[in-house]
C-alpha cells in the first residue's frame, strides 16, 4: 500500500467538483443528488486503489477491536464507508446553504462551551475528520455573532473562503491557511481570540514537516502518529481548549447530528523540563477521545490514506 503523506494526495478539480455538486444539490435537491452519488462513489471506490486499501486497513483495525458489526464482508463495509463519505459531502453543502439548522442538531456535553462563550473569551477547538466538522457553523447560529476560524494546511483556503461566501453569505466561518506557526501567525491568532473568536484545528492529520512534529499514541490497537501542533499552539496562545466531535444520525430518512463538545484544558502548559512528556500525555488523551467516538460511528472517519504509516516513510 502506498504510504504517501496525506498532503501529497492531489486535489485537482476538487473546488470545481464542489461547485458542480452544489449546483446539483441547489437546483435538484437531496434525493437526485443521492441518486447521482451512488455511481460516482462506486467509480471512485473501484478506481482509487490507495484510498480503498486505506479504508480496508482502518476497517481491519476496527474488526480486531470488536468495533465493526458483523454480517458483511470488509469490502462491503468499505463501500459503505465510501458512501458515508459521499453523504458527508452532501451534508457539507447543506450546512453551507443553511439547510441543516439547529433543529437538526442535538447538543451533547456542551456546557463548557456555553460557559466560555458567555464570558466573551475565545478558545481553541480540536476536531477531526470524523463526522462533519463544518457543523460548527451551527454553533455560530446558536451563539449569534460568534466567529469561527478553521485552520487548514491547504493552499486552497482562500478559494474555499470565496466559495463559502458565495454559497452562504455571512457564514461567520473563515478558513485560514496555516502551514506553520511563526510569531506573525501567533499574533494574528491571538488577536482573533482576544476578539472572542474561536479557532478550529484538526488533531488527526500529521504535519507536512514530518515525524519531528508528531507523537505516537495507541489508536485502535496499534501505535499511530498524531500531530503536536494543536497542543503547542494552545500553549502559546494560553487559551482554553475543547474537543469537538459531530456524528451523523439518520432519523426518519433525514440527517441529524449529535454534537459533542468536551473541555480538554483550561490552559495547556508545556514545562521546559518535561515538554516531551507533557506532549505525549496530550496526544494520548486526545487520541483516546478520537477512538471513543470512532467506536460510536466507525464508518464516519474519513482519512483515506495509510494512517498508521510512519511520517516520512
Amino acid at each position: 500500500m502506498t504510504t504517501s503523506h496525506w498532503a501529497s494526495i492531489g486535489e485537482t478539480g476538487a473546488l470545481w467538483g464542489l461547485r458542480f455538486m452544489f449546483r446539483v444539490y441547489h437546483w435538484l435537491g437531496r434525493m437526485p443528488f443521492r441518486l447521482c452519488l451512488y455511481p460516482v462513489i462506486l467509480y471512485y471506490f473501484l478506481a482509487h486503489r490507495g484510498a480503498r486499501q486505506a479504508s480496508l486497513d482502518y476497517l481491519e483495525h476496527l474488526e480486531r477491536q470488536g468495533l465493526l458489526s458483523g454480517g458483511r464482508s470488509l469490502a462491503a463495509h468499505s463501500y459503505r464507508h465510501f458512501l458515508n463519505f459521499g453523504e458527508s459531502i452532501l451534508d457539507k453543502l447543506a450546512v453551507w446553504q443553511g439547510d441543516i439548522t439547529l433543529d437538526n442538531i442535538r447538543f451533547v456535553r456542551h456546557q463548557a462551551f456555553d460557559d466560555l462563550a458567555n464570558t466573551g473569551r475565545g478558545g481553541l477547538l480540536i476536531g477531526s475528520h470524523l463526522g462533519n466538522l463544518e457543523i460548527c457553523r451551527a454553533l455560530a447560529q446558536r451563539n449569534t455573532g460568534m466567529t469561527f476560524n478553521v485552520l487548514m494546511h491547504t493552499a486552497h483556503a482562500t478559494r474555499f473562503n470565496e466559495m463559502l461566501r458565495r454559497v452562504s453569505g455571512d457564514s461567520h466561518v473563515n478558513i485560514l491557511q496555516v502551514s506553520d506557526i511563526n510569531p506573525a501567525t501567533a499574533i494574528v491568532l491571538q488577536q482573533k481570540l482576544d476578539a472572542g473568536e474561536f479557532l478550529v484545528i484538526a488533531g488527526d492529520r500529521t504535519p507536512v514537516s514530518g515525524e519531528g512534529n508528531t507523537r505516537e499514541a495507541p489508536f485502535l490497537g496499534e501505535s499511530a502518529h498524531f500531530p503536536v501542533g494543536p497542543f503547542i499552539l494552545a500553549s502559546i496562545l494560553r487559551c482554553p481548549v475543547l474537543s469537538i466531535f459531530c456524528l451523523r444520525q439518520e432519523e426518519a430518512g433525514k440527517p441529524g447530528y449529535d454534537l459533542y463538545i468536551e473541555p480538554f484544558a483550561e490552559r495547556l502548559r508545556l514545562p521546559r523540563k518535561d515538554r516531551h512528556g507533557a506532549l505525549d500525555e496530550c496526544v494520548q488523551r486526545w487520541a483516546g477521545r478520537l477512538e471513543h467516538y470512532c467506536a460510536l460511528a466507525p464508518l464516519q472517519w474519513y482519512n483515506f490514506y495509510d494512517f498508521w504509516a510512519r511520517p516520512g516513510r
